[in-house]
């Protein structure tokens, strides 16, 4: 943000993109540095010809794990007004780019912040408990930015979307890791990923096709619901593993 305030047009966002180009490059760099553990003792079963139906048999069977795929997928709509928080803060409020800047890292410190903590509380009290409260915390941001009043109104409007991601990402993940024997979870971790995948595509152009037709705060308030829906599918039809 204060790059963009202060240095030339020309240069502003150029001189972010390199930053971001050559943190993302020594990340790489460390990322290539490490080596995981050798595992000796996993046992690792024959893949089956006809996976498909073994796919298909495990989310006929595994009724919890189903239901968890559902709230994945549904996740993704309600949460489809994140993306459009700082255009909402550029068009209702005429935000500037420090201001911008601020916002974003709100969101990066709560991440970082939440991802310690509800992994640490995971553990204690459970990963779907974490996963009501990043529920929850969908509903609040969503109903926050449709009744926003001022720029500062997005600030918790942000956090709270940081914490409702962290509960999606991190806690999705290590909630995925719980299901099935150690010889079926990479089927569980893949169908995870790989079922969910084009929903993640498809949320946000649902979000901005709404946001062109009826306006922003529509997107907001339909995230609100959705973040409604998937609390209630969290209390009823998902168990931890």
């Amino acid at each position: 943000g204060f790059l963009l305030d202060r240095m030339d047009n020309r240069l502003d966002f150029t001189a972010c993109f390199v930053i971001a180009l050559v943190g993302m490059a020594l990340s790489m760099l460390f990322m290539g540095l490490t080596r995981e553990p050798a595992d000796e003792q996993k046992s690792i079963t024959q893949p089956s010809r006809t996976p498909w139906l073994e796919w298909r048999d495990l989310l006929q069977k595994d009724r919890n794990f189903s239901s968890f795929l559902l709230v994945r997928i549904l996740w993704q709509f309600s949460t489809m007004g994140f993306a459009f928080y700082i255009v909402f803060g550029l068009r209702r409020f005429g935000m500037d780019e420090v201001t911008a800047g601020f916002l974003t890292a709100a969101m990066t410190i709560t991440q970082t912040v939440a991802n310690v903590l509800m992994g640490w509380l995971g553990d204690r009290l459970g990963h779907r408990a974490m996963m009501i409260a990043g529920s929850a915390a969908v509903v609040l941001s969503s109903l926050l930015a449709w009744g926003a009043q001022s720029i500062a109104w997005l600030y918790p409007v942000i956090i709270l979307s940081g914490f409702a991601n962290v509960a999606y990402w991190t806690i999705g993940i290590a909630i995925t890791m719980e299901f099935g024997s150690e010889e079926k979870r990479p089927t569980y971790i893949g169908l995870s990923n790989t079922l969910v995948a084009p929903f993640t595509i498809l949320a946000p152009l649902l979000g901005g096709w709404i946001a062109d037709a009826h306006g922003l705060q529509t997107t907001f308030l339909l995230s609100a619901v959705g973040g409604v829906v998937i609390t209630l599918l969290l209390f009823w039809l998902v168990r931890d593993p």
